[in-house]
């Protein structure tokens, strides 16, 4: 892999390189992620205004969000499609071949249930330790508020919902950063990924959590100004305007999200090579080292 320099990298160099391995193709990149979103925009155009939770008669509408649920659900896995397809491309360009739009969609097909399998079991795992936190400190935090210690059980609850976060995307950083390099470079299964993930994290817990932390933040930032500069996000938080949102004002906050992502998320599967380089960089070539040196010393 000659596009990467071989050895380990620094914080700085992993984002860096990640961009400017990113530039290298941008256009093809971005046209791969493109075309991988378009049947979950599609299927999202199709949905519609979101509902709001309530029938006509103002009771509960689990049906209609059970629904839109599924379809967001839907939606997310076919785009993960596109995603893949990138990761492909850039696997190609890594070791030497030549991507295009073609070959990253046909060989998106082999891995692509290794890699849904992979985060899904991601999702069950973070999803059971965080509601495991969230028990803990309701069971915690409950008691106070009912003997009348409301304010401590505030001053108890920002710090420990802050844990909370912090420790289920630490482990979501540390069980999936990896997957993708893992299962395109190394032909891993989905349990195998998870594991690998876990193993090149050791000794660099906060390393990896750093960047998957900027990754995220890149990722989301500009949706979310986005959101923010375009007067959306009032539309979905104040409730004085709860409901009022149109087929044709969700199509364009669909659009908007749909190309941003299409410019992010190639981004995202960059750093994750490069981080994934580098794990291996530092813990393979170490145990290499090591194991020279006992041979060494073996010897008569």
């Amino acid at each position: 892999m000659s596009v990467m320099p071989q050895r380990p990298l620094g914080f700085g160099e992993i984002l860096d390189g990640a961009i400017q391995f990113y530039r290298r193709d941008f256009g093809l990149y971005f046209l791969i992620a493109l075309a991988g979103g378009l049947p979950g925009f599609a299927m999202l155009l199709a949905l519609g205004a979101p509902t709001t939770g309530l029938d006509a008669a103002g009771n509960p509408d689990f049906a209609g969000l059970f629904f839109d649920l599924l379809v967001l659900l839907l939606a997310t896995v076919v785009s993960w499609v596109g995603t893949v397809a990138v990761a492909v491309a850039m696997r190609d360009r890594l070791t030497g071949a030549r991507p295009s739009i073609e070959t990253a969609y046909q060989g998106a097909l082999r891995p692509f249930p290794s890699s849904v399998g992979a985060y899904a079991l991601a999702v069950l795992l973070v999803g059971a330790v965080g509601t495991v936190c969230i028990t803990v400190v309701g069971l915690v935090a409950l008691p106070l508020g009912l003997a009348g210690s409301l304010t401590l059980a505030i001053v108890f609850l920002v710090p420990a919902g802050l844990l909370t976060v912090l420790v289920t995307l630490s482990l979501w950083s540390w069980s999936t950063f990896a997957i993708l390099p893992t299962i395109l470079l190394e032909g891993r299964s989905a349990t195998a990924a998870i594991r690998r993930s876990f193993a090149l994290s050791k000794g660099a817990r906060l390393r990896v959590l750093g960047v998957m932390l900027v990754v995220l933040i890149i990722e989301n930032a500009f949706s979310t100004g986005a959101l923010f500069f375009s007067g959306g996000l009032t539309v979905f938080t104040s409730p004085a305007t709860a409901g009022t949102v149109g087929g044709v004002q969700m199509a364009m906050i669909n659009a908007v999200n749909l190309l941003i992502g299409a410019l992010t998320s190639p981004f995202g599967v960059a750093a994750a090579f490069f981080l994934h380089h580098d794990r291996r960089a530092r813990l393979e070539a170490s145990d290499l080292e090591t194991a020279a040196a006992a041979m060494a010393t073996d010897q008569p």
